[in-house]
Order: structure tokens, then sequence, then C-alpha cells
């Protein structure tokens, strides 16, 4: 039994570095293309040999919705119009920056999508936060 122990860690390490090469694909892949529907990612995933890998899609997404609101001070609509990913989606990803102080609502306005108005307008770039916005 102690000789097959080493073939199988081989082949799993084999297997765990394909992976990884893989994901790495996988990554570069949804960086350089634009928003995938949900319904098309599990199959964008086969096509690399990999399970649904939620992850590296929210991921993507996330630090997108970030850079835009680094450059740009707008509404969650209007990131929505301008790149495609839903609104559900940028609302969590709102949430998951501001619990971690790396986003902040700067004041409220007509929406430039929608025409709504005192909607809030929202910024990454933390030279634009208020005085009273703790930054650690």
């Amino acid at each position: 039994m102690s000789k097959k122990t080493p073939n199988s860690r081989k082949s799993f390490e084999k297997g765990q570095n394909k992976d990884k090469q893989n994901i790495a694909r996988l990554i570069t892949y949804v960086e350089q293309t634009k928003y995938i529907e949900k319904g098309e990612q599990l199959t964008i995933c086969k096509q690399f040999n990999l399970p649904y890998k939620k992850s590296v899609f929210a991921n993507e997404y996330r630090k997108r919705f970030y850079n835009y609101l680094f450059y740009t001070t707008t509404t969650t609509a209007d990131v929505c119009k301008q790149t495609n990913i839903p609104e559900k989606f940028l609302c969590q990803a709102k949430a998951y920056y501001e619990k971690k102080g790396l986003l902040q609502v700067l004041f409220s306005d007509r929406c430039p999508a929608t025409k709504s108005k005192n909607v809030n307008f929202l910024s990454t770039n933390k030279r634009l936060f208020k005085e009273h916005y703790k930054i650690k």
C-alpha cells in the first residue's frame, strides 16, 4: 500500500496543478470579456474543464464595479447601464464595499440612467470621501 500512496499523491498534485492552470485561464478569459450572463457561466467553466466557479465571475464583476466608481462618481443604475452587470449584483457589491469602508455615498441627485430624483451617487475614490467618514 505504501507504494500506491506516492503515485496517488503525484496524481492528485498533477490534477491540482492542472486545475490551477485552468482557473488562471478562466480568470484571464473573464477579465477580457464583457459581462457573461449567469446562465452562460457554467458553460464557460466547462469549456475550461472546471466545475462552476461562481467566485471567479463575482470577483471580476465586483472589481469592475469598484474600478468604475473610482474614476466615475455615479449611481448603481448608471454603472449597470454602462457595464451590463445586473443591478442586483451591483447592489450586493455596494454593500460589500460599504462594509469594508471602501465605498461611500457622496451625495443624492437625479440619476443619469433612470432620471429618478434623490438617488445616491457613489464613489470608491477615498480622496472624494466626506471628512466625517472614518477611513482606516
